[in-house]
């Protein structure tokens, strides 16, 4: 499912840079190159108020990103993203509106005023994206929000309002703190638009192009067998690790990191493409009458070759747009499933540890996840892909035994901070060497292929 995205950012970085700084803008300049499939970043530098407008007209960019300039000096830890700073002087907020008009969403990373939000909105903008109001904009948590969304965005196609969902997800979990029993939530930014920020499901799913069917039919009624589809997922554990600390093994914390981890599963699974299928030669026993079963290959969105067994009436297994477009719904379905399990009550908590081999010497946490053998393998391959950067934005530091590979310099530093609350001249900007192929293998109940259901 591509959108064509094109991304116009105006960003006021530290200059000279400094490995003992750490810029809010520095997401956006790791992600802009990396994007895939016609999406687009055009980035400007320091720039002119008259040079940002004049691009906004020649680039036609359907979202605009501005991140002010980041500072240490009131809050050594976190840092602060401060007002929007044109070459040519400061704009007014009227200003700004109407250079954006014809933008669809502009995204303001910078101290916010004069009800900047709302303002945009009447100039034309459907959506638009700014911190509240006259509060402290953490530089830090503002380059985990953006590093997050701009992945889901040009590396994943999602939507805007998914991948603020995701960014928002992630940023909870990440960021939020727990004080004498009560939970302290990060600053966040707001989301003006008509639309609700929501992670994907379901409902996601292109609308399938069926040869003879009414595109706006039904599907449980347009084809005779459609409510006997089944998918026969094996369950498995996986065990991860996750860049934080124990405090991160909680439940409420947990619960947005599944719900982040199961939208990328829905965004990798909803545009898959069928290979190949082939009966099975032994139909499952649980299945509905009169019901055969088919050995499916499929290539997700990024990539990943998995095997699934899909079970149904053989008339709807014979069109493969049918097929296809089942899978594509069982496989969302159940990557909703994917759940986080603590440890039992009585047990110790996971200790986080260091090793310069897993993510660049964040600290790191034990985590179980329980979810599909497909699922498991799925992640397993993302964890291998350098450049498939939203799973270390997600904090997923090792699938299994395996260190997740692609982690910059930039992604250390940034998850450094945000792990130990100690800002940038503490963990200052430096190499890192990738990780080896694996770490010491451990065992999990994913090492079945979804063949065994028919043993």
């Amino acid at each position: 499912m591509t959108r064509t995205t094109k991304v116009l950012a105006a960003i006021w970085p530290q200059e000279p840079a400094s490995a003992s700084h750490f810029d809010a803008c520095s997401s956006i300049q790791e992600l802009a190159p990396q994007a895939k499939d016609g999406a687009q970043v055009k980035v400007l530098v320091n720039p002119s108020f008259s040079e940002f407008r004049d691009t906004i007209r020649d680039f036609h960019p359907s979202l605009v990103y501005l991140c002010g300039p980041s500072s240490y000096d009131q809050n050594k830890a976190h840092g602060t993203v401060g007002h929007l700073t044109f070459k040519d002087g400061p704009q007014s907020v009227e200003a700004l509106s109407q250079a954006c008009a014809t933008v669809e969403t502009v995204y303001v990373d910078a101290a916010a005023h004069d009800n900047i939000g709302s303002k945009l909105q009447n100039a034309g903008v459907s959506h638009a994206i700014v911190w509240p109001e006259n509060s402290t904009v953490p530089a830090v948590v503002a380059a985990q929000f953006s590093h997050t969304m701009f992945s889901a965005l040009l590396l994943l196609h999602s939507t805007v309002h998914e991948a603020f969902a995701l960014a928002n997800h992630v940023v909870q979990a990440h960021c939020t703190s727990l004080v004498d029993g009560q939970y302290l939530a990060p600053s966040l930014p707001s989301f003006y638009s008509p639309l609700k920020a929501v992670l994907p499901d379901n409902a996601s799913i292109p609308t399938p192009v069926i040869p003879g069917l009414d595109p706006s039919a039904s599907l449980a009624t347009a084809v005779p067998g459609w409510a006997d589809i089944r998918l026969l997922a094996p369950r498995a554990e996986l065990r991860l690790l996750l860049t934080g600390g124990t405090a991160l093994i909680d439940g409420s914390k947990l619960s947005f990191l599944g719900e982040a981890l199961r939208a990328l599963l829905v965004m990798e699974m909803r545009g898959l493409t069928l290979l190949n299928s082939s009966p099975c030669t032994k139909t499952p026993a649980n299945l509905p009458l009169g019901c055969s079963a088919l050995r499916c290959e499929v290539r997700t969105t990024s990539g990943a070759e998995v095997v699934a067994i899909l079970g149904g009436q053989p008339s709807v297994l014979a069109e493969r747009a049918l097929v296809e477009h089942a899978l594509r719904m069982t496989l969302v379905a159940d990557s909703l499933s994917l759940q986080f399990r603590l440890p039992p009550p009585g047990i110790a908590q996971p200790v986080a540890r260091q090793s310069a081999a897993i993510a660049g010497g964040v600290p790191v946490v034990d985590a179980l996840v329980l979810t599909s053998v497909w699922a498991v393998q799925v992640l397993r391959y993302l964890s291998q892909k350098d450049e498939y950067k939203p799973l270390i934005s997600l904090g997923v530091a090792a699938v299994g035994g395996t260190a997740t590979t692609g982690v910059s310099a930039l992604d250390a530093q940034r998850l450094k901070i945000v792990v130990s609350g100690q800002g940038p001249s503490v963990h200052q900007l430096v190499g890192i060497s990738h990780p080896g192929s694996h770490m010491k293998q451990e065992h999990d109940q994913a090492a079945h292929p979804a063949d065994a259901l028919l043993a």
